[in-house]
């Protein structure tokens, strides 16, 4: 199986976020974090989307809306 590029919109509040970050972890997917409160870019990028709320996963270009398990399991291949 070949990487995957796996980019993750949050924020630092984000229960969600937290939670996905950790499932990615534990399931050893290397992801890019991009944090909405930290980086203006981040934001801006997100609402291209469009998406107006965290957790959003870009998987190859793939948008997984939410901290959505089963999606993210049948993209990744896990």
């Amino acid at each position: 199986m070949s990487e995957k590029e796996v980019v993750l919109f949050t924020q630092s509040a984000c229960r969600f976020c937290k939670l996905e970050k950790a499932w990615l972890s534990q399931h050893s997917v290397d992801f890019k974090e991009r944090n909405i409160n930290d980086d203006p870019r981040a934001l801006a990028d997100l609402e291209q989307i469009p998406a107006f709320s965290t957790p959003v996963t870009l998987i190859d270009g793939e948008v997984v809306f939410g901290f959505d398990q089963r999606k993210l399991s049948a993209l990744l291949g896990i």
